[in-house]
């Protein structure tokens, strides 16, 4: 006879509890910690030695848990699906050097992530297999929302016929802005890099770093002549040593050109010509300065000197006409790039939020969208038949808008009397692409997540459903640890092992030893051996 008290405490063969179990599941991928870090807490505070290879072990053997959990749970949660109104599907793939590409599905409406899977590629079949069994498991989406991947429409259209597809605003305006700007924004790094003026502003900044230290070795030294109105106090301040740590602050704040930016990323902003155009004010005003430097005060200022030399090859030298004629180009295309961001009502000049910025917050009707769309086409036919070099702009824009055209409008729909708006973007998935990332780098320390995403269960994303209070309501009947462990102990611990081994067998990568790699005659021992192989089958027919 068995304790069915004990079997809700610790599963059978089993060393530890439910309770351990959650603990660590918890402390590993909602608070981040690394194994050896629950470990020391575990005998610290509770007295309790799990090794670190254990901890791992646990960990993992969380996600299969919540996983079946998870899946045993979806008519309760398609229930509550159904008082909502319904779901909104968003759908998009991670992946990082080499690996998988990891498939995530979410309802925006519940903010629940609802499946999660490793695919080869985005290619039709597999979207469409994750597809059909988001429609078994979940019905009919009210709304699909996506990236401009042709896959994703097409296996859209046959896994939800009928069901209304948007094409993400922020993807749509970054596709066309990377292929309006990408061509003069690669022009303007490669004239970056020939000249060299990076490198050189970075060993003159080197080169002054003693002379930026104010004397409490606290703050810049620039930070003491900052503000200051008066000119008795400004020349207090005068000396050789204050006049480089002066220089060494102009210098700073040219490489700083990264701050101009608003935070959307490329094509958004626009690095490189925020580069130029800090060089390009700094030298105008060195340009000033330089009228009352004389022959006997000049030798305090030849690190200013020295500064405007290496800006002059951008400014004035043989390179200058080809910088101003780039710029202009891209001073000329962001305008059209600029009228497509407004006509989308996305990443407004001034966002706060990042990426997370949806845009304008007031929903437009369709009419009213499609109206704007239409004037922008028309005023951008105009332009490009006036101006032969606006043309390639405008014909982008024009491509991309015909292309998409269905496919950027009608957020707003209604069924009976219930009325929901669709996300024009899927920045909420992206932040879970973005947790994912900060939990892989947090936990081992790498900056290319491409074996974490490899390795990892496929089912992971689904663990970031414990930030959502009604998902944990729904399925474990609250948030607390104790109440997690105990729908864990409901689970049949066989089914956890049998999808643990699935896991060890889709990560198995085999790999020839260094030692075979750096073989000269592989080739001919390999074709040696076939030969042979050839001959005894022949023998054997």
């Amino acid at each position: 006879m068995r304790s069915k008290e004990l079997q809700s405490i610790v599963a059978q063969s089993n060393n530890y509890a439910y309770d351990s179990l959650v603990h660590v599941g918890i402390e590993r991928f909602a608070q981040y910690r690394q194994a050896i870090e629950i470990s020391k807490e575990l005998l610290n505070q509770f007295n309790i030695v799990i090794p670190e290879p254990t901890v791992n072990y646990l960990a993992r053997k969380f996600v299969a848990y919540f996983q079946i959990v998870h899946e045993e749970s979806t008519g309760l949660l398609r229930s509550a699906m159904r008082k909502r109104g319904g779901y909104i599907l968003h759908i998009d793939g991670t992946c990082d050097k080499g690996s998988r590409v990891l498939l995530v599905c979410v309802d925006s409406l519940s903010g629940q992530v609802l499946n999660s899977r490793k695919i080869s590629s985005e290619n039709h079949e597999e979207v469409l297999e994750i597809l059909k069994d988001i429609r078994k498991n979940w019905g009919r989406p009210i709304a699909v929302v996506h990236d401009l991947r042709k896959a994703f429409f097409s296996a859209v259209g046959k896994a939800f016929p009928g069901v209304p597809q948007f094409a993400c605003h922020f993807h749509f305006v970054a596709d066309v802005g990377n292929g309006i700007l990408s061509p003069q924004q690669s022009k303007l790094r490669n004239l970056f890099r020939s000249t060299k003026v990076r490198p050189k502003l970075r060993e003159l900044v080197r080169s002054l770093k003693r002379f930026a230290v104010s004397k409490n070795g606290e703050k810049h030294i620039v930070n003491s002549i900052l503000n200051q109105c008066s000119r008795k106090k400004l020349q207090k301040n005068c000396s050789p040593d204050m006049i480089k740590g002066a220089v060494h602050a102009l210098a700073i704040w040219i490489l700083a050109y990264t701050r101009d930016g608003e935070g959307y990323g490329f094509p958004f902003d626009m690095p490189y010509l925020n580069f130029y155009k800090r060089i390009l004010k700094v030298h105008e005003a060195l340009n000033e300065m330089h009228k009352t430097v004389t022959d006997k005060n000049k030798g305090p200022f030849s690190p200013l000197f020295k500064l405007r030399n290496i800006l002059d090859k951008v400014v004035v030298g043989e390179d200058a006409p080809e910088f101003l004629q780039i710029v202009n180009d891209i001073k000329r295309d962001m305008k059209i790039f600029k009228q497509l961001r407004t006509a989308m009502r996305i990443c407004p000049k001034g966002g706060k939020k990042r990426r997370n910025d949806e845009g304008a917050p007031q929903t437009l009707s369709e009419k009213r969208h499609r109206t704007i769309l239409k004037k922008l086409r028309t005023s951008l036919k105009k332009q490009a038949s006036k101006n032969k070099k606006k043309k390639r702009a405008c014909d982008i824009v024009i491509k991309h808008l015909d292309k998409y055209w269905k496919y950027l409008y009608g957020h707003s729909i209604k069924k009976g009397s219930r009325k929901t708006v669709v996300p024009r973007t899927n920045n909420f998935l992206e932040g879970i692409f973005g947790v994912v990332t900060r939990q892989c780098r947090r936990l081992h320390g790498r900056g290319h997540i491409g074996r974490d995403l490899e390795t990892m269960p496929a089912s992971m994303p689904l663990i970031l459903n414990l930030n959502n209070s009604s998902y944990c309501e729904t399925v474990y009947g609250g948030r607390e640890p104790e109440m997690i462990a105990k729908r864990f102990s409901q689970v049949n611990p066989k089914l956890a092992t049998n999808l643990m081994k699935t896991w060890r067998g889709d990560n198995v990568t085999l790999k020839l030893s260094g030692k075979i790699e750096k073989l000269e005659n592989l080739p001919e021992q390999v074709v040696s051996f076939l030969s042979v192989a050839s001959k005894k089958m022949n023998l054997e027919e």
